[in-house]
């Protein structure tokens, strides 16, 4: 399995998984073998958005290492101190379970970039 970089070819097999969309600034595929397993993206005020996995291949650990990677690239980025992202219904839980908290705004999570110096 490989994390990529989007490129259009990928579009059709992420619409198939996020909807219509627009790829953000920073948005990368999970491929296996020519399969898109998952995308996802952020963009360059913090956002993490269109993370998602193919459900016959969720709960295997891919949702989770497709997040860490993003917010690996996402803490390069100057400037930046939070994440957030709007959870998807049901899926609260799972980004609480990452280390994101609860805001003010229902659904809305944000979790702390460079905790360590």
């Amino acid at each position: 399995m490989d994390l990529r970089p989007y490129t259009p070819a990928d579009h059709a097999a992420c619409a198939a998984l996020c909807g219509p969309f627009t790829p953000p600034p920073h948005f990368s595929v999970l491929d296996h073998e020519g399969q898109i397993l998952g995308c996802g993206g952020f963009t360059n005020d913090g956002e993490l958005i269109l993370g998602t996995v193919h459900p016959d291949f969720r709960r295997q650990g891919l949702g989770r290492f497709l997040l860490l990677a993003r917010l690996r690239e996402l803490a390069k980025l100057p400037g930046l101190t939070h994440a957030r992202l709007q959870a998807p219904a049901g899926y609260e839980a799972f980004y609480v379970k990452q280390g994101f908290k609860p805001t003010p705004t229902p659904g809305l999570l944000q979790l702390r970039l460079n905790v360590c110096p």
